[in-house]
């Protein structure tokens, strides 16, 4: 049997060896959705990205580029 990977902590970061790349920038959020994010606790960048992830993939055209 395969030696079991421990789970990493919802939410938590990745290693830097295993994080993918990302581009600091400044963006200008809505004061009620950054709270909202935010009173998610630790981890509420980790989830903005995916929320923001999630609807760039429904703004691709299909069939990519």
């Amino acid at each position: 049997m395969a030696a079991h990977k421990p789970r990493r902590p919802r939410g938590a970061a990745l290693p830097l060896a295993e994080a993918p790349r990302r581009i600091p920038i400044s963006i200008r959020i809505a004061p009620d959705t950054l709270e909202a994010f935010r009173a998610t606790g630790p981890g509420w960048q980790v989830r903005m990205n995916a929320v923001l992830d999630k609807a760039a993939a429904r703004l691709a055209p299909a069939g990519g580029n």
